[in-house]
């Protein structure tokens, strides 16, 4: 890992000797796209500081339909139930978008945030920001329009990733978002004719983020003040 500047923004933000004992611990680690990385109510052995790509916070219900709860990109982590205490929870966590990550097994992060007081106030602070994003998530899917949320979806996607391009098939966003495949075709239909996207085989291209940014509701700007002003940090957006 280079030990100068991780793009993980979390790791970023701590001062070069925790980075360092950081670093000497973890290892780099790829996932696939829809790769399960933490399953629901199974032990959390790891965890990852996102270096690149998108994970997908989800929850899964007894007839197996799902709905995300939140997204992280290279601002955040994995594994945060672990700073509290807790091994497993009722949520999974998805791989998105192809991504890598620094990865620390459970102990040897438990360690760290006991050496480096810092390192542990700066995951509690993520802790915080994730339960916002998870709330303003719930009162979107709640209040807003399909179109709106579907919007947001790609803005808060493409935020976390390298490319104005990656795939995301409208059957998954469909899941994702909790609604019909209907009304998502219906939405990304609106943005092709207006000439916002394109979508070809599952593959979205971000054309005018611009006009994308005001077709859009308040909670994607409210889930990017929330986490500036939490952490301290820039946020994503381009």
């Amino acid at each position: 890992m280079d030990t100068n500047r991780p793009r993980n923004l979390l790791l970023s933000s701590l001062s070069p000797l925790i980075i360092e004992d950081v670093c000497a611990a973890a290892e780099l680690v790829h996932f696939d796209m829809r790769e399960n990385v933490i399953e629901p109510n199974k032990a959390i052995g790891y965890v990852d500081f996102i270096e690149s790509g998108v994970m997908s916070l989800v929850s899964v219900m007894d007839d197996g339909s799902q709905i995300e709860l939140a997204l992280i990109g290279r601002e955040g982590m994995l594994g945060l139930p672990l700073l509290l205490g807790v091994e497993a929870v009722g949520q999974k966590i998805a791989c998105q978008v192809d991504a890598t990550a620094w990865r620390l097994n459970a102990q040897d992060f438990l360690d760290l945030v006991k050496r480096h007081p810092e390192l542990g106030e700066v995951c509690q602070r993520y802790a915080v920001a994730m339960f916002e994003q998870v709330a303003i998530t719930i009162g979107c899917n709640r209040s807003h329009s399909i179109d709106k949320r579907y919007v947001r979806w790609l803005l808060l996607t493409h935020d976390r990733c390298d490319s104005d391009n990656f795939i995301a098939t409208q059957g998954f966003l469909a899941s994702m978002l909790g609604v019909s495949r209907t009304g998502v075709n219906i939405a990304a239909g609106a943005l092709l004719k207006a000439k916002l996207i394109t979508y070809v085989r599952g593959k979205v291209t971000i054309l005018d983020r611009k006009k994308l940014e005001a077709a859009t509701c308040e909670c994607y700007f409210a889930m990017g003040k929330s986490f500036e002003n939490l952490m301290n940090i820039s946020g994503l957006a381009k």
